[in-house]
């Protein structure tokens, strides 16, 4: 063999391991900077309490009067109530309140194939299956079922 085909097999060699070389770090650069996934159950209960995102405007509306219809103007600020909370206080297990804690009430859960279901323990047990999206970015987490929809964000 001639010094000509040797150096092309040696460049050709080179160039291939420095490509492969890239790709691995730029993998692991990928790799140690993601954000570790967490499973949805485990984030709904580490997030905690679930607030029920109802934008209720400041102008207004006053505490004794949580209902009234006096929708935001473009611009205004709003907040968020806290009459209905899920707390997932663990895994398979937590407190609902639709009333600002003046009266709470168990519930069990799980997820399963891509449902939240859940058991509460009311003036009479409830049993409810919700299409849900998560999105743990925003901590935001919807609900849905019976053409209606509900979303909650996570309590701070």
């Amino acid at each position: 063999m001639d010094n000509k085909k040797k150096k092309i097999i040696f460049m050709s060699v080179f160039a291939v391991g420095l490509a492969t070389l890239i790709a691995g770090a730029v993998f692991l650069i990928l790799n140690l900077t993601r954000k570790a996934d967490v499973a949805d159950g485990e984030y709904l209960v580490s997030a905690g309490k679930w607030v029920l995102a109802d934008e209720v405007p400041i102008r207004n509306c006053t505490d004794n009067y949580p209902d009234s219809n006096c929708g935001p103007e473009e611009g205004e600020a709003t907040v968020m109530t806290d009459r209905v909370v899920w707390d997932f206080t663990e895994i398979g297990k937590g407190t609902l309140t639709t009333n600002a804690h003046e009266n709470d009430y168990d519930f069990i859960w799980a997820i399963e194939d891509g449902k939240l279901k859940i058991e509460t323990k009311w003036l009479y047990d409830l049993e409810n299956e919700y299409d849900y999206k998560l999105d743990q970015d925003k901590g935001e987490l919807v609900l849905s079922a019976d053409g209606e929809e509900h979303k909650f964000v996570v309590q701070e």
